[in-house]
């Protein structure tokens, strides 16, 4: 093996590319200079907070290619704005990528929604 294909093999396996990084994390690297110059803060950040009715936003890539890392940049900044933000992945437990039904997919919303809702309105313990 040369010594640069060595280095790829070494850098490839030095990283899992699907894991997510969470927000803040100095890991992070900004990719819109090659991704385009949309930042999901701004387009997507933005659009949520000033909408007065319901949105809906679709937000698509292929695996691996920084989904969810964005998106937990964009819970980050809407929980700053006093949202509150329900998050989970489609690999967590709940929905089989490889065999989704929409139900299965609103059941999972479902299920995440109310066990945030739960865990927030717990109040804190002081001991």
């Amino acid at each position: 093996m040369s010594n640069s294909e060595e280095l790829l093999t070494n850098l490839y396996n030095s990283f899992d590319p699907f894991q997510p990084l969470p927000a803040g994390d100095p890991l992070y690297v900004d990719c819109r200079e090659v991704r385009g110059k949309g930042d999901i803060l701004v387009n997507l950040g933005n659009r949520i907070r000033r909408t007065r009715g319901k949105t809906c936003q679709l937000y698509a890539g292929h695996r691996g290619a920084g989904k969810s890392t964005e998106l937990l940049r964009l819970k980050q900044f809407l929980e700053e704005k006093n949202f509150f933000v329900v998050f989970f992945g489609v690999d967590d437990e709940d929905i089989n990528s490889e065999d989704a039904q929409y139900t299965d997919i609103l059941l999972a919303c479902t299920r995440h929604l109310l066990k945030d809702l739960k865990d927030a309105a717990k109040p804190e313990s002081v001991w």
